[in-house]
């Protein structure tokens, strides 16, 4: 087993500096060595136990919520409050991700309800996931860790997003409260997922649904992209729908393995469940393995990716500048939907 921290090639075994925060594990292979955004020294593992993906050491809560709160949107998304197109995007995504949540749960339309449902997004970014629960119905609130898109969707959209880390979000809920806790692209930033789930679960009314997205580490991508210090977590759907048994949950729904990112909901059934299946056969080191850069750009080519990208931002730009705002444009794109 290497323990010469020099050695970092992928596929290399590993003795872990922290415990698998899925399983417990110490055991791992080494998936990549640099983070894929600023091409510094990051450690990426496989776990030899269960398969979940990680970086090691982990970070803690405080030294995550410090970045997140005011680095993050800075440094991976160059901005501290939303640009409209990037609102429309959000707004699109928050219509798809509605929709598919309704064809795979029941009892959450506000119309089959005596009382509006209560949903919590967390990590609501600029809020527009949000905004679309409460032009449903829904008495909804978010948490975003960061300052300046908190404000904006306090501030732009008038909706109930609070500036607050996950544990002192959560900490405000009472037991049993939420019919819907929601969370795109958040689970792979927590060092400590299983605490954060069973948490959520207690917050969640005895028929509450849990909807998860995440990414998913075994895509196509570029050798350099996928690893990086703002995810410290990396799924396969067998690794996340594994994380949230051992944390308590059923499986209501999820997408296919093969989807870009993994969609899952599940309902919170208070029993630990640490016989779950695992994989230990390491997918994420033959993943990283099999990514070489001429294969990724021929790809790209033959699917027509750049000019298909090219052509989405150029369609966001002209729509989203019709807007004087974030508020106009979103009312008009969830009233376009609904009607």
């Amino acid at each position: 087993m290497n323990t010469n921290p020099s050695i970092t090639n992928t596929g290399t075994p590993l003795n872990a500096h922290t415990a698998c925060p899925s399983c417990g594990g110490w055991s791992a292979q080494i998936v990549a060595n640099q983070d894929g955004k600023t091409g510094e020294t990051l450690i990426t593992v496989s776990c030899s136990d269960c398969g979940l993906g990680r970086i090691d050491p982990l970070p803690t809560d405080q030294e995550l919520a410090e970045w997140y709160a005011t680095q993050y949107r800075q440094a991976y998304k160059s901005a501290v409050q939303p640009a409209l197109r990037h609102v429309l995007r959000a707004g699109r995504n928050a219509q798809w991700r509605w929709q598919w949540l309704r064809q795979n749960s029941r009892g959450l339309e506000p119309a089959h309800n005596t009382q509006a449902p209560r949903s919590l997004d967390i990590g609501s970014s600029s809020g527009e996931f949000v905004y679309l629960m409460h032009t449903l119905g829904f008495q909804a609130k978010g948490i975003e860790p960061h300052a300046g898109y908190a404000t904006y969707a306090r501030n732009m959209l008038g909706i109930d997003v609070n500036n607050v880390t996950l544990q002192e979000g959560l900490a405000s809920e009472a037991a049993g409260s939420l019919d819907l806790i929601s969370m795109f692209h958040v689970l792979e930033h927590l060092p400590d997922p299983v605490s954060a789930l069973r948490t959520m679960g207690e917050k969640l009314k005895p028929e509450g649904l849990l909807y998860i997205e995440v990414p998913n580490a075994l895509r196509l991508c570029s050798p350099h992209y996928m690893f990086f210090r703002a995810h410290t977590l990396y799924f396969t759907g067998e690794t996340l729908r594994n994380l949230l048994e051992i944390a308590g949950f059923k499986i209501v729904a999820h997408n296919a393995d093969a989807s870009d990112n993994l969609s899952v909901v599940a309902q919170f059934v208070n029993a630990q469940n640490t016989s779950a299946a695992r994989d230990a056969s390491h997918p994420l080191v033959s993943a990283q393995q099999a990514r070489r850069w001429v294969p990724y750009l021929l790809q790209q080519l033959r699917d027509g990716q750049p000019l298909r990208k090219w052509r989405v931002r150029q369609e966001e730009k002209r729509n989203a500048a019709q807007y004087a705002d974030g508020l106009s444009l979103l009312n008009d794109l969830y009233a376009q939907k609904s009607a």
